[in-house]
């Protein structure tokens, strides 16, 4: 009898555990409309041969993602619009620059900074399709002509099909790709370009932190934390000035996302990601020894939708 007792609760527990699994997967919804709004703030400060060189940029923008009717062939279309924007950069020497999409022609303080403007002027004013297959997996994107002939050189890259695409699989990607209950652990592989070829490599480790309640939704917490960083460059440097090698790390890094389960999707994300670490650069021949203080702050929030 007590055999059959710790079969009976073996196979209790084992249903207990098997019910408390979820499976998250994105989806689209036609007929559909959202917007989000997205604020980031990155501080830099480069040492390079015991000179500090401080930069910072500050941006929020909103983007209304509005999806169709589902096509014949199952696939969906979603049309993204810059509704708002409003940037500020601050660079060495005191320069400081600012963009509101209220008044788009104004120009930058320097020549050398107008195609920063340029770049924000062309995508606030085209906006972009995302294509979907039936099962929720991005299809291709779709930039207007017009947008493409406008841009040259490395803004053209900026707004690319190439570099959205990146930027929508790598987020679909985040979710674990299996059943995961509370306190499961995932690995991924991220990319964070920083203009001119460069990029951060992220190893990021996530884990599935349960439900919790918020704004009337039911969501699925996902936490996650850089444990591996490093600096690539990809292609030739813009500018005289080239990383030999690095030694960076993640100094401190904090990463929260929000899943609604019903509607496939983030509904909000926040991270804050510092990297430190030494760096060689190269500039006319000469070895200059540098050091690297980045943080990276984001935040998006789903915009409640407007009561009829």
């Amino acid at each position: 009898m007590k055999h059959i007792q710790h079969i009976l609760i073996a196979l209790a527990a084992c249903a207990i555990t098997a019910s408390a699994q979820v499976t998250l997967e994105n989806k689209q919804t036609e007929k559909s409309t959202y917007t989000v709004k997205v604020g980031t703030n990155i501080k830099q400060t480069l040492q390079i041969a015991g000179q500090e060189i401080p930069t910072q940029t500050l941006q929020k923008f909103t983007i209304q993602s509005t999806t169709g009717k589902r096509a014949t062939d199952g696939t969906l279309s979603s049309l993204g619009t810059f509704t708002e924007w409003d940037g500020q950069w601050g660079f060495p020497g005191g320069i400081k620059m600012k963009f509101n999409s209220a008044n788009p022609k104004t120009k930058a303080p320097l020549p050398q900074l107008e195609p920063i403007l340029d770049l924000l002027r062309t995508m606030i004013k085209h906006p972009t399709t995302a294509i979907f297959n039936k099962d929720g997996s991005l299809k291709s994107v779709k930039i207007p002509e017009a947008a493409l002939n406008h841009l040259e050189g490395p803004l053209k890259e900026e707004f690319s099909s190439k570099r959205i695409i990146s930027q929508i699989k790598q987020e679909h990607a985040r979710l674990p790709n299996k059943a995961v209950s509370k306190g499961d652990n995932w690995v991924r592989k991220e990319v964070m370009p920083l203009g001119g070829g460069q990029q951060l490599n992220f190893r990021i480790d996530y884990t599935y932190q349960g439900t919790l309640e918020k704004n009337d939704r039911n969501l699925d917490r996902i936490t996650g934390k850089v444990t591996d960083a490093t600096y690539e460059m990809k292609g030739p440097a813009v500018g005289p000035l080239v990383v030999k090698d690095s030694d960076i790390k993640a100094a401190k890094s904090k990463i929260e996302l929000l899943f609604d389960r019903k509607l496939g999707r983030f509904v909000e994300t926040k991270s804050l990601i510092e990297i430190t670490g030494a760096m060689t650069f190269v500039a006319n021949g000469q070895e200059l020894p540098g050091k690297l203080d980045l943080t990276i702050e984001q935040n998006n929030t789903e915009q409640p939708a407007k009561k009829k």
